[in-house]
């Protein structure tokens, strides 16, 4: 079998496929592959984070993809559907996304960037300067939390929260009946969702069926509501979020997963709209997921996916293109 690695040689890839190697040595194994590497072709077998959509095309043999994280978006789906070839994906950084969605709100009830940035310009708040009530911090105790999405993430997102003694709400696309441990209940329609919750939580995958599932239109009927979005950025309408927040609809936002990223080097607005000029909103740069210990256990489970296929033909963690994820 040939096995071609799209991961970067000079990275913890390097000595992973160089173990895979040595494990497995009855196959062929090629590394440090980009588009247009003369061994594509005949590769049965794929690892990789995102790949242009050119190389699958190309890779006529193809039976597997492994890739080390969890969505589906970057692949052409229709056509790994149509060839029939597996795609095997990780959940390792369910909790680090968790982690930064909490980081996130507690950044913003707690005024925590607001405080620093002024602190840093000697400028202070609070009781030590004589300033009142309307100068204190609000703390996430006891707050009424939806959660949209109750995969991986949201369960570990849902945990976190009961430290704070958080009422937790789900909400999913699938009528499954059971309701995951540390969610209250798992309401039946978005509608009921949003109207309860007082922080709204998107840990939703991007499909076709989330694709603008938070409209303009709900947007504004979202008064006094704290959004977070670790999800994509394609399930809430763009517009409709600038104008939420601007207008003082929305209590405020905290953004991991934008509309736009640069296309070369490292400077971009994350929007058409001025939304990071806001300023009730955290922003962060698509990062939920990227710590290192998430790195580390999503090469580990990587591994794991691949020496189970070699040896069974059959990885642990196998994907559906149909549902993104």
């Amino acid at each position: 079998m040939n096995i071609g690695s799209f991961m970067p040689v000079h990275s913890v890839w390097g000595p992973a496929i160089a173990q895979l190697r040595k494990e497995f040595a009855g196959h062929t194994w090629y590394e440090g592959l980009s588009a247009g590497s003369p061994e594509i072709g005949s590769l049965d077998v794929i690892i990789a984070g995102r790949i242009p959509h050119s190389v699958i095309s190309e890779a006529v043999r193809l039976k597997a993809i492994f890739q080390p994280f969890t969505g589906l978006n970057h692949l052409p789906v229709e056509l790994v559907i149509e060839r029939g070839i597996e795609v095997y994906n990780v959940h390792a950084n369910a909790f680090d996304v968790a982690e930064r969605a909490l980081a996130m709100t507690l950044a913003f009830y707690g005024r925590i960037i607001e405080y620093h940035n002024d602190l840093r310009n000697e400028v202070w708040h609070g009781f030590w300067v004589n300033r009142g009530a309307e100068d204190s911090w609000d703390s996430l105790y006891g707050r009424t939390c939806v959660i949209l999405g109750t995969g991986a993430i949201g369960k570990e997102l849902a945990k976190l929260l009961k430290a704070f003694d958080c009422r937790v709400y789900g909400w999913r696309r699938s009528k499954s009946a059971d309701v995951p441990e540390h969610f209250d209940a798992v309401l039946p329609t978005l509608k009921e969702a949003l109207d309860i919750a007082e922080i709204v939580f998107i840990a939703l995958p991007a499909t076709g069926e989330t694709e603008g599932l938070i409209s303009r239109d709900l947007l504004m009927t979202m008064k006094g509501k704290f959004l977070v979005n670790v999800g994509r950025g394609s399930i809430v309408d763009e517009e409709g979020l600038y104008e939420a927040l601007k207008g003082g609809v929305l209590k405020g936002a905290a953004v991991d997963t934008w509309y736009r990223y640069p296309e070369t080097g490292v400077i971009g607005a994350p929007s058409r709209y001025p939304i990071h000029r806001l300023p009730n909103i955290v922003l962060s740069p698509h990062v939920g997921g990227s710590t290192h210990q998430a790195t580390r256990k999503s090469v580990e489970d990587t591994l794991r996916n691949i020496r189970a296929y070699l040896q069974t033909g059959k990885g642990i963690w196998k994907a559906d293109p149909r549902m993104m994820y």
